[in-house]
């Protein structure tokens, strides 16, 4: 089984993450597209489901574009998965594919629920900031990528050696 995020999810991260890295200033979507090697026709959804959950906002014009609505702070990876996913919490049992009914609860309902809880608590305490500063330590080799990670080979780019272009 494979627990990552959808592109959507990927995508929105990765433009807030950009954004992060520019607060509170603005970016066009063009910008934050090529910098963080999203498609700008999806990026322009994915920010509009962004926007329409507060977590951007977006200023018309020349010096507009997109900025986050919150400081990175305050905003959780939690908020940014469900803005774009919909809610965490399982709507259907495990094993088999309908509710759990206290009457007929499946065997993996307790570890499942565990599982699920775990990892909703995890994403409730990261923070973007969080990600952030992760990111350009890693960028900056002040942070080691863990051995389990993609991040050990060298030609892997960071996603803040990509943002940083949007510092100038």
């Amino acid at each position: 089984m494979k627990l990552v995020p959808t592109r959507r999810t990927d995508y929105g991260i990765r433009a807030l993450l950009f954004l992060a890295h520019r607060y509170p200033e603005p970016a066009k979507a063009a910008e934050i597209g090529e910098a963080m090697d999203v498609p700008v026709g999806f990026l322009h959804q994915v920010l509009q489901e962004l926007q329409r959950s507060r977590l951007v906002i977006s200023r018309p014009g020349r010096t507009g574009g997109y900025a986050l609505a919150k400081s990175p702070e305050q905003i959780t990876i939690r908020r940014i998965v469900e803005s774009l996913e919909g809610p965490l919490e399982a709507q259907e049992c495990a094993l088999r594919g309908g509710p759990c009914h206290w009457e007929d609860v499946c065997a993996l309902h307790w570890v499942w629920s565990g599982a699920q809880k775990a990892l909703i608590e995890a994403l409730d305490a990261a923070t973007l900031a969080q990600v952030a500063d992760d990111d350009r330590a890693l960028a900056e080799g002040r942070k080691l990528p863990p051995p389990n990670s993609h991040r050990h080979h060298p030609e892997v780019r960071t996603t803040s050696a990509r943002a940083r272009s949007a510092k100038g």
